[in-house]
């Protein structure tokens, strides 16, 4: 076989990125020509957002769903990018806003946003006051120390003994709480920057700390003095405690908005998925050191 020069493998390759390139690109504009805004008059919220020219989206930290790079400040990942269709497609700017978790719904209501791309997870007790269009699910796994014999199962957790770390406002904290009666729970309010309390298991000051089911890997790989309940990362991942959908709210009343972003979504289902798998990787998981 005749090698081939390192001029001509880097031309291959340069040659293939740009196919590569202009068909991502050539995809995106077909997908975003495959919606089409409801025209003015038909949606109170979509007229509000073409007249400021700019789609005010309450967001959090919480991947693979939506990140920050630490260097650059950037936000990343699927939610990031269903915000940005949106955006392109009613024709105004995307400005992401930060918020906590225990006030970014009344920041919503009180019309310091338009929408929460956030990413939330459809709660009972959130649906009861904000609409949402979901396009992803997940549950919820529990980080404990090896060595810690009272917790080896989910019906464990529901003991007054048994003391687990929640964040306020959360949809982990709504549905923990309306599920185990018994359990102590030691809630505080979550930074805007995103965090975990894993140290406050790490230091023996609660049993057990709730993680998002996709971080499972993860954690064990920062911490491997840990073990994931129920049944350890593959297990917990494939079959979560208390799956939850996860989507986008926005506030009742405005029907037309709602069908925009179902066919929005719908419409970047594969890109919504594929991003989702990418964000999940360990390389965009891992903590900066």
């Amino acid at each position: 076989m005749r090698k081939l020069s390192r001029s001509t493998v880097l031309g291959r390759a340069w040659a293939t990125s740009l196919t590569v390139t202009v068909l991502l690109t050539v995809s995106l504009m077909a997908a975003s020509a495959g919606v089409e805004a409801p025209p003015p008059g038909k949606s109170p919220t979509l007229d509000r957002i073409r007249e400021q020219k700019v789609l005010r989206a309450g967001i959090g930290i919480s991947l693979p769903w939506l990140g920050q790079n630490p260097k650059t400040s950037q936000y990343f990942g699927p939610a990031v990018e269903l915000g940005d269709r949106i955006a392109k497609t009613l024709g105004v700017k995307l400005e992401l806003l930060p918020s906590t978790w225990d006030v970014i719904i009344a920041g919503l209501q009180a019309n310091k946003t338009d929408l929460l791309l956030a990413p939330l997870f459809a709660t009972e007790k959130r649906r009861q006051v904000v609409d949402f269009v979901n396009w992803t699910e997940a549950g919820t796994c529990y980080a404990v120390l090896k060595d810690n014999n009272k917790v080896n199962t989910l019906e464990d957790l529901d003991q007054p003994s048994v003391s687990t770390a929640l964040w306020k406002g959360t949809g982990t904290e709504h549905a923990f709480v309306a599920k185990y009666k018994k359990a102590k729970i030691d809630s505080v309010v979550m930074p805007v920057t995103g965090a975990n309390r894993l140290e406050d298991v790490l230091a023996k000051r609660v049993d057990a700390a709730t993680l998002d089911s996709p971080r499972a890997h993860l954690v064990v790989h920062q911490y491997p003095q840990l073990k994931i309940i129920p049944g350890g990362p593959d297990s917990c991942i494939k079959n979560p405690d208390i799956p939850i959908p996860i989507g986008m709210a926005f506030n009742y009343g405005d029907a037309e908005l709602k069908k925009f972003l179902e066919a929005v979504v719908a419409d970047m289902q594969n890109e919504l998925r594929a991003s989702l798998q990418k964000h999940s990787q360990l390389e965009f998981m891992l903590e900066p050191k």
